[in-house]
């Protein structure tokens, strides 16, 4: 009789222990963190100009003035100078070979330094050239369009004279 008393209160005390262990701990839920100050950016025009940037849109600008030129987008690098020319929609086929070849001209005239000038009238292209250039405008460098220019250019047909 002692053995069964031995072995009942045994089994009440594990019973008793494996209810108590088994209930649930609340804690409470953590707290949100604060939200985070935010601290006002400068404005974009207070960095200083790309010089690279600057020398292309001199001579994009001297592209434009050229008749039958509606919009130029300049690329340079070294002393090459990738230029994507946007024609008038009425301008003839035959004229845009004049019109390139004016470009070439006025673009030597406004920097000696060039050595040669690639002209595309691709929209494909020009849509390239316009990405590089808000790139570098941007501040990236542009060695980091070494791939995207080598195929532009293989692209192109150099035009120097």
């Amino acid at each position: 009789m002692k053995k069964n008393l031995i072995v009942i209160s045994s089994l009440i005390l594990c019973f008793t222990l494996v209810l108590s262990g088994c209930s649930i701990n609340r804690k409470p839920a953590p707290k949100p963190a604060p939200p985070a100050k935010m601290t006002p950016t400068p404005a974009r025009d207070t960095k200083p100009a790309n010089p690279a940037h600057t020398q292309a849109s001199k001579l994009a600008q001297a592209a434009e003035e050229v008749d039958g030129v509606k919009a130029a987008t300049v690329v340079i690098t070294g002393s090459t100078v990738l230029v994507g020319l946007e024609i008038e929609p009425d301008v003839e086929d035959k004229k845009t070979n004049e019109i390139k070849n004016e470009v070439i001209k006025e673009i030597k005239r406004t920097d000696s330094s060039v050595k040669t000038v690639s002209i595309t009238t691709d929209p494909n292209l020009i849509t390239r050239l316009k990405k590089i250039a808000e790139g570098i405008e941007d501040g990236r460098p542009i060695s980091s369009f070494t791939d995207e220019l080598a195929e532009i250019t293989r692209r192109m047909t150099p035009k120097t004279k």
